[in-house]
């Protein structure tokens, strides 16, 4: 009898195994469909008005260079006319997080944007939702219908040479530098007129 109770109970052992194995194949699929995915940009971009009402600094500018430390970048920028703030010529904005999170990504750099940013002085800050775009001209035109022409954004001017003094009192008058010369000539032709007396005797 034990001989028969012994097959029936690796049959059970097997099936059991077999059970398991169908469940973890199941529920390996549903753990990794239940995992989170990466967060997505929600914000709303909304129309050009709202966002030029939002921006602190309204600018065109040439993108120089795009610095990466994580997800965010840093773009090195030369600006070129401002409609909204006093940007600098050389001037930088930084996006925090990559697209996924409302950041601007790797702006092409020689490409030249429109950047709606905010902040007081740079580097400012910028998102994907904040308007920032290619300067086309159909952009442009949107910008300067609600903020006007702008202003030229000039380079700061050359620095302006300094005269140093090397020393603060007056030049010598024309008397105490000719005296010198003066006495000498005078030793010299008394020492003339010695030597002619001394050869007349």
């Amino acid at each position: 009898m034990l001989g028969a109770v012994r097959p029936a109970a690796t049959m059970l052992l097997a099936c059991l195994g077999l059970l398991a194995g169908l469940v973890v194949g199941v529920a390996g699929p549903a753990l990794a469909a239940a995992a989170p995915a990466p967060a997505a940009c929600t914000c709303k971009q909304g129309q050009l008005e709202q966002q030029v009402q939002r921006a602190d600094v309204v600018f065109i500018g040439t993108v120089d260079n795009v610095e990466l430390a994580g997800d965010d970048h840093t773009y090195d920028i030369t600006a070129s006319r401002a409609y909204r703030g006093t940007p600098e010529r050389s001037t930088q904005v930084v996006s925090v997080g990559g697209r996924n999170a409302c950041g601007l990504g790797e702006l092409g750099v020689g490409t030249t944007y429109v950047f709606l940013a905010t902040g007081d002085a740079a580097p400012y800050d910028a998102d994907s939702c904040g308007g920032t775009s290619v300067a086309n001209p159909a952009k442009v035109d949107e910008i300067e219908a609600l903020l006007g022409e702008g202003t030229s954004v000039e380079p700061p001017p050359p620095p302006t040479a300094e005269l140093t003094r090397v020393e603060d009192s007056p030049p010598a008058g024309f008397a105490r530098t000719a005296a010198p010369g003066a006495a000498a000539a005078l030793i010299g032709l008394l020492g003339l007129v010695v030597v002619r007396r001394l050869a007349r005797r």
